[in-house]
């Protein structure tokens, strides 16, 4: 089982390149588990595309967290929820 960011960077060596992080505006990553399923998420902290730019109509950036679940051999899986702020991500986090 994966569980920290680490072990998973390990498994996804290509995925998190210098290179996909400046590409997808991503800002941070974290793994973190949900307290009912133990179930291993990927947590990526990034910048929300608006059409073709990660900027708003106001010239503000939005950062959002994607949360990606990711398989006991580290595979990583399509985003089942995004939030705006972490406290948002710890909560959903307790629920499943």
């Amino acid at each position: 089982m994966i569980k920290t960011f680490n072990q998973l960077k390990e498994c996804n060596k290509n995925y998190f390149t210098k290179e996909n992080k400046i590409f997808f505006n991503d800002i941070n990553y974290k793994v973190l588990q949900s307290e009912k399923s133990k179930t291993s998420y990927l947590i990526q902290h990034t910048y929300k595309f608006i059409g073709k730019h990660s900027i708003n109509f106001d010239g503000i950036k939005n950062s959002v967290y994607v949360i990606k679940p990711v398989t006991t051999k580290g595979d990583i899986l399509e985003s089942v929820a995004e939030f705006k702020e972490l406290s948002e991500v710890k909560t959903f986090l307790k629920e499943v």
